[in-house]
C-alpha cells in the first residue's frame, strides 16, 4: 500500500515499484483516514508511508498499524529526514526510514527481499468512489459482500 498525499509523487511510486518486478501496487491513498480505513478492511504485509499528509501524521498510520499487524513492513518516507524524524519512527516500529531525495530506489530493493509479494496484492482492492474535490484522491467507499453474492 502507498500511502502519500502528492498525487505526482504518488504516480512516481508506483511506477518506481511496478516498472522494477517488485511488486504490482493495488492499493494507495493520500491521508490519514483514508489510510486507517483501508488497513482496517485490508491488513497489507507491506506499507510505503509519507509522513507528512494533509490531514495528519503519518506517524498515527505507522502506530497504529504497528500495533493491530506487526508484522507489516512498514517503509517511512519523508522529505524531513531529521535525526528526531528517524529516531521517532524507529520507536514507532518502523522497519525502514528512507529520503525522498536520495532514497527512492531503496524501496523496489526492500519489496523484492520480501521474498514474496505482499498478501494484499492477491486480495481484491476495496472499490473506490471518484475524487474528493480538491484533494486528488479517491475516497473509500462502503462495500457488502453479501450484496454481490
Amino acid at each position: 500500500m502507498l500511502v502519500e498525499d502528492s498525487v505526482p509523487f504518488r504516480k512516481l511510486l508506483r511506477s518506481l515499484i511496478e516498472e522494477s518486478g517488485a511488486a504490482e501496487v493495488v492499493s494507495e491513498v493520500g491521508s490519514v483516514a483514508a489510510a486507517h480505513f483501508l488497513l482496517h478492511v485490508n491488513p497489507v504485509e507491506a506499507l510505503v508511508l509519507d509522513l507528512h499528509l494533509w490531514d495528519g501524521d503519518g506517524c498515527a498510520v505507522l502506530a497504529e498499524v504497528k500495533r493491530t499487524h506487526p508484522a507489516c513492513v512498514v517503509m517511512v518516507l519523508t522529505g524531513s529526514s531529521t535525526p528526531e524524524h528517524r529516531d521517532h519512527c524507529l520507536r514507532l516500529g518502523a522497519d525502514h526510514f528512507f529520503d525522498k531525495t536520495r532514497d527512492l530506489a531503496r524501496i523496489p530493493e526492500v519489496l523484492a527481499g520480501l521474498g514474496q509479494l505482499p498478501s494484499e496484492l492477491a486480495m481484491p482492492p476495496v472499490p473506490m468512489s471518484p475524487p474528493l474535490p480538491g484533494y486528488g484522491e479517491a475516497a473509500p467507499v462502503a462495500f457488502d459482500a453479501r450484496s454481490h453474492s
